[in-house]
């Protein structure tokens, strides 16, 4: 139980993480095209 509690908090801690990463990395890189 305590696996599939962990599991769960890595889950939904992980995942919004990796999409502000993923959005933050895109804006960068589409910010320094547009200026280029």
């Amino acid at each position: 139980m305590g696996e599939m509690f962990t599991a769960t908090i890595l889950c939904l801690t992980l995942i919004p993480v990796g999409i502000v990463l993923g959005f933050l990395l895109l804006k960068i890189q589409g910010g320094e095209e547009s200026e280029l």
